[in-house]
């Protein structure tokens, strides 16, 4: 079976790039680091190697030395590196309506990432994770959310802060260029990237906005779509098998297997070939629920043991333990704090 490797497209490296050479780094030098071609940048509709894009990160922080680089280059980027999504998102009548965009068009960005926007009574919530649910390292993370900010303020014409913004990295020695361009709370550690804006912010019209313009784009924007369909690879056969046998116990192997028509040899070899284990896939489905699990209060840390296939509660704490260096209750009173709406106003 052929090794199956995550893909972005080129749409989301030309922002980065066009920023590093706007900040005067060694661009040829990080690309072939990365084992980017040059080349490629020039065709919007090519694709580079998830892990690729990650090396890049990996090198342009070593290399400038910059601890903030995710920031700066979402700062630095000209507005034309981004391609024909940003400028539809520019168009939209209101954020709201561009934060809605920007979900849509995800796929044209990279090919089975997650990113969602809550609406609710109070605000919107977008969040963001990598395949299998994995958070986003802090680079990309902070390089994103500034560009949230940056594309939203543009939009809404005025310079307005998000009620809070949450990272799933821990917090850095300094905190001082967040404060400046979020220029609200920040948390760290709360296991995902999102960013919580009022509703009024979301309702704002859009001084500039353009809908002949946005009818064009969008319009081409549903048309790549269509001709971009989203992969389906084998660990995630097994993650949506895995997802639905959780509550009945921890799930063997050789139980998934025999739901898959196949021998437990054929399914390690093929999650082999994809570069994951059954134990490691096991695992992170795990985490990934707990987090999620636990950031809603309404589910007892008990039955979040139970529903994540925990015979013990005590099993559960250790396992959490491990995974993130908290205890349940210590990662939920964080999340909680993070992903809280604030009350209501009577009218």
């Amino acid at each position: 079976m052929k090794t199956w490797d995550p893909y972005l497209t080129v749409r989301a490296v030309q922002p980065v790039v066009a920023a590093l050479e706007a900040l005067g780094h060694d661009v040829p030098t990080l690309l072939a680091d990365s084992r980017i071609r040059r080349d490629i940048l020039k065709d919007a509709d090519s694709r580079v190697p998830h892990q690729a894009m990650m090396t890049l990160w990996q090198r342009a922080r070593a290399i400038s030395g910059d601890d903030q680089i995710g920031i700066h280059l979402a700062e630095a980027a000209p507005l034309s590196s981004f391609g024909l999504h940003a400028y539809a998102l520019l168009s939209s009548p209101t954020l709201r309506e561009a934060y809605r965009l920007g979900c849509r068009y995800q796929r044209l960005i990279h090919e089975v990432t997650d990113l969602t926007f809550q609406e609710d009574a109070n605000e919107g919530v977008l969040r963001h994770a990598l395949p299998g649910g994995q958070p986003v390292p802090r680079q990309p993370a902070e390089f994103l959310a500034t560009l949230w900010v940056r594309f939203g303020r543009l939009i809404a014409g005025v310079n307005w802060t998000p009620r809070v913004v949450c990272f799933a990295h821990a917090a850095p020695a300094r905190t001082t260029e967040h404060e400046r361009v979020f220029q609200s709370s920040v948390r760290f550690s709360t296991g995902g990237t999102a960013m919580h804006i009022p509703n009024p912010i979301l309702d704002r019209q859009n001084p500039k906005a353009d809908p002949g313009l946005l009818a064009v784009l969008d319009h081409y924007a549903n048309d790549l779509l269509r001709h971009t369909p989203r992969r389906i690879t084998f660990s995630e056969r097994v993650r949506a098998r895995l997802m639905e046998e959780l509550k009945n116990g921890a799930p063997t192997a050789t139980a998934i297997a025999r739901m898959l028509h196949m021998s437990g040899r054929t399914l390690h070899r093929d999650l082999q070939a994809e570069g994951v284990s059954f134990r490691e896939l096991l695992r992170q489905l795990r985490q990934e629920q707990a987090t999620h699990l636990l950031a809603d209060s309404r589910v007892s840390i008990a039955e979040v043991g139970f529903l994540l296939g925990f015979s013990e509660l005590s099993s559960f704490h250790r396992a959490f333990k491990r995974w993130s260096g908290q205890t349940p209750a210590d990662f939920r009173a964080a999340a909680l704090t993070c992903h809280s709406s604030p009350p209501m106003r009577e009218q």
